[in-house]
């Protein structure tokens, strides 16, 4: 996100492709659980390959899904930590930049970049062109501002119903996954 706008920011994907297949994992796994405590779905035996399950290889294999869903969980949420620390920063980074351009503006503000008529003592070249493409930098960002509005406004709450289906609705999936399962065991 190096030249990006903090809406652009908050639109873009917040997960990596490793938390992705984490999170892939958890609710396929979650699924798994909640089909087998809601409907009860253990296998007794696997007829063709002979393998006959008593009731405490049922338990055993709640117990296995209880555990991959945990695993599961734990993994996602370290992942996925990290990936939303990494979004933060990068909004939170385009905001400073976007503060620093008003800022630089507001430095140069009393330069002249006229050149037939500079400011007294402001002879050095460089700083005037620093001040142009400040107030250059400055009019742009304004002028994006003005045309862009209608798609900024919507960005934040679009971001953040996105960062609650890409980071809270797995936890939850995976927490309730976990409480029935453990309630099966």
């Amino acid at each position: 996100m190096d030249e990006a706008t903090w809406p652009e920011g908050l639109l873009k994907d917040p997960l990596t492709g490793t938390t992705r297949r984490m999170r892939t994992s958890l609710l396929g796994s979650s699924v798994l659980g909640v089909v087998i405590a809601k409907t009860g779905l253990v296998p007794s035996r696997i007829a063709d390959l002979g393998i006959e399950f008593t009731a405490d290889h049922r338990a055993s294999l709640i117990l296995i899904a209880l555990l991959a869903v945990i695993y599961f969980l734990v993994a996602f949420v370290l992942y996925a930590l990290s990936d939303f620390s990494r979004w933060q920063l990068q909004v939170r980074s385009s905001l400073l930049r976007k503060a620093a351009v008003d800022n630089r503006a507001l430095l140069f503000e009393g330069l002249t970049t006229d050149v037939a008529n500079p400011v007294q003592g402001v002879q050095d070249i460089g700083l005037r062109q620093a001040a142009a493409q400040a107030q250059l930098d400055k009019h742009l960002q304004e002028a994006m501002a003005k045309h862009m509005r209608p798609y900024w406004q919507i960005a934040r709450p679009l971001g953040w119903v996105r960062a609650l289906l890409e980071f809270v609705f797995p936890v939850v999936i995976g927490a309730y996954t976990v409480y029935v399962l453990v309630k099966l065991v």
